[in-house]
């Protein structure tokens, strides 16, 4: 493996050749070189190019585990009413597509509803047959805002069927359609009502992604000084701070070019540029505020 020998820190002739080495090892398209990636090209120049990618890899894989077992956590402590992982949301998802489908079939728009009438059976049975087992599971217990918003929907796609049954003649599906109406308004409003009545729980069924997010957070926090101080004490003293001043030096050389990237503090140690990067948007929502 390559070593940059006889670099020292103050040197500015040889800082300005592992500058140029560096930047040569940057990604071609400028919309892909940031901190990390100019932290890794310094590793590599320094002599640690494989210290550098065991780095990456380690600080991907716990950002990905931390959020693994955040949603594992969740699953474990609300089951089918988990917000990531739980079954319901599924479940009410397709329920709601036979019922909007059922919906389109009983208008009459484009199809006869005396010929439909078996597979508008079907959709709004079994859409019907879903939404009870959701709400068998849930009981007396609030659902999220997400679930909430398909019950509703479910509940107008199920009513709009049966405004439609009842606008025409007869026919031997519309008791079902009927039920089935019955049961998505019901079922919206008993959702409705448990979450009124119920304020402290439904507060922490909409609040469980955040909850378990800030629990995660320390432990992923921590591994993350774990990757920090095994990379520092296998670089030593002299390597780090050679990467630090060419990690500085290479983002002020691509600055005055009107490359500006992220600020990486220089008291930040080397490693801690892809660290932070691959570990700041570990679960989806802090990606999409960023």
């Amino acid at each position: 493996m390559e070593r940059a020998r006889g670099w020292k820190v103050g040197d500015p002739g040889e800082l300005a050749e592992q500058v140029a080495r560096t930047r040569s090892n940057l990604p071609p398209n400028r919309a892909h070189i940031d901190a990390r990636e100019v932290e890794r090209a310094a590793f590599g120049v320094v002599g640690h190019r494989d210290l550098a990618f065991q780095v990456w890899e380690d600080a991907h894989a716990a950002a990905v585990g931390a959020w693994r077992e955040c949603r594992r956590r969740m699953r474990r402590e609300y089951g089918g009413r988990s917000p990531h992982g739980g079954w319901t949301f599924p479940v009410l998802f397709l329920s709601l597509l036979a019922a909007g489908v059922g919906a389109a079939l009983a208008s009459g728009a484009r199809t006869d509803p005396e010929a439909t009438q078996g597979v508008l059976a079907v959709l709004v049975g079994g859409s019907t047959v879903a939404d009870l087992v959701v709400l068998a599971v849930a009981g007396w217990r609030p659902w999220n805002r997400a679930v909430v918003r398909l019950q509703i929907g479910l509940a107008i796609a199920l009513g709009a069927a049966t405004a439609f049954q009842l606008s025409r003649p007869e026919m031997w599906v519309l008791p079902l359609v009927i039920a089935g109406g019955v049961i998505g308004v019901g079922g919206m409003l008993l959702v409705l009502l448990v979450r009124m009545l119920r304020p402290e729980e439904r507060l922490e069924i909409d609040t469980v992604i955040n909850v378990a997010v800030e629990r995660m957070q320390p432990e992923l926090d921590a591994r993350a000084a774990e990757i920090q101080a095994n990379a520092s004490e296998e670089l030593g003293v002299e390597d780090s701070a050679r990467i630090v001043a060419l990690r500085t030096a290479v983002l002020a050389d691509l600055a005055a070019e009107g490359i500006v990237l992220e600020p990486v503090p220089e008291q930040t140690p080397a490693g801690g540029a892809m660290i932070a990067a691959l570990t700041a948007h570990w679960h989806p929502y802090s990606r999409q505020k960023a």
